[in-house]
């Protein structure tokens, strides 16, 4: 048994009359063959051990599925369940196996698809309302250890941004090449106002394999308005690769945008490397694009780049003006920071819509990032 399962199992046997767990007697032999004959493969061994101790239980996560019918919802129901909702056979030996339901409503599945034996199966996320999927687990171990890590350090404690900044951390910790990791911290520093430090954890979180498909977008606009070059040749590098249309989608930006913020950080980029790099990135962006719109703006946008024009054509889809322009700079600029903290503005625009360059005279727009923006 691994340290982070044996710990798992420890804590919730030690808390076995706390208010709100509840475990099942233990699974019998039978009960987990019969599930592995149903799934067609074998359960990964941590799974078999945690339900041969308790079949099924409440924790303060969720709802640990269970290997045969009883009073919680059985890993086979699951199952089929999640067949349904993705519109494939219950015998698909690729299909997800669902083990835990979470607190938020979305399911954790071991992915059979990425590995051919059980103990190497990551855990994903799966949300049955958007279909998304995404790593969260490189092992099950892992995520053992994190629950029980969260369980034992954060017992109690209200959750706010601090709290979700030292999740993200302890998640780093645990599982340093888990993409989700980094991109949590990122989040959580972006609102706390560290972009620097934020940025470089969307980087992180952009090498690790599978990567979450927005964690470039992420780095790409904290380091277009901090005018971080290498940051910006390295996640514009990344965004310009060939890719499918579903994951520009899953990205939450567009081809033309992607030009757009590195094709209006050239003129600030001397002849060398780096610049062959952002025109490199340029160029891969040109077969691709999302609808005719994005295609002609995207054109646009490459032929002013090319061309060495200093304004360059808005991508698509525009971005709309937060915060109008103000003939008091300074009430402006109050505006703007009033609209930071309140979410009205938000990195997009900072980025996306040119209305801004007029306060960058008297102003740094990267001192907004600087704004500590708490839950609530």
């Amino acid at each position: 048994m691994h340290r982070g399962v044996r710990e798992f199992v420890r804590w919730m046997e030690d808390h076995r009359e706390q208010t709100g767990l509840a475990l099942q007697p233990p699974a019998q032999a039978r009960d987990i063959q019969a599930i592995e004959h149903h799934v067609g493969s074998p359960l990964p061994a941590d799974l078999r051990l945690v339900l041969g101790r308790f079949n099924g239980a409440v924790t303060p996560a969720g709802t640990l599925l269970t290997a045969a019918p009883g009073p919680g919802a059985t890993i086979e129901a699951a199952l089929k369940e999640v067949a349904s909702q993705r519109a494939a056979s219950f015998l698909d030996p690729d299909l997800l196996l669902p083990f835990h339901r979470t607190e938020h409503g979305t399911v954790l599945a071991f992915d059979r698809s990425a590995a051919p034996v059980a103990d190497t199966w990551p855990i994903v996320d799966y949300d049955p309302d958007s279909g998304e999927v995404r790593l969260v687990h490189r092992t099950f171990d892992g995520w053992c250890r994190l629950c029980v890590n969260e369980w034992t350090t954060e017992s109690g404690t209200p959750f706010d941004l601090d709290k979700y900044l030292r999740q993200g951390q302890r998640h780093v910790e645990i599982e340093p090449d888990v993409s989700i990791a980094h991109v949590t911290v990122g989040h959580a520093l972006r609102r706390a106002g560290r972009p620097e430090e934020a940025l470089a954890s969307y980087l992180r979180g952009a090498r690790c394999v599978p990567a979450i498909p927005w964690a470039d977008w992420e780095a790409l606009k904290i380091a277009s308005i901090l005018g971080d070059l290498d940051a910006i040749a390295e996640s514009g590098g990344r965004l310009a690769k060939r890719t499918p249309e579903q994951v520009w989608e899953q990205r939450g930006t567009t081809p033309s945008r992607v030009a757009y913020v590195i094709a209006r950080a050239l003129p600030t980029v001397p002849e060398g490397k780096q610049r062959e790099s952002l025109m490199r990135a340029l160029d891969n962006l040109e077969p691709q694009s999302r609808d005719p719109e994005d295609r002609s703006a995207r054109d646009a946008i490459l032929a002013a780049a090319r061309s060495g024009e200093i304004l360059i054509p808005q991508p698509w889809p525009a971005q709309e003006t937060a915060i109008p322009t103000q003939a008091d700079v300074d009430a402006w600029w109050a505006a703007m920071v009033a609209g930071y903290q309140s979410g009205q503005l938000r990195d997009d625009d900072l980025v996306l819509d040119p209305t801004y360059d007029a306060l960058r005279a008297t102003h740094s727009i990267a001192d907004l990032l600087r704004i500590r923006r708490d839950f609530g």
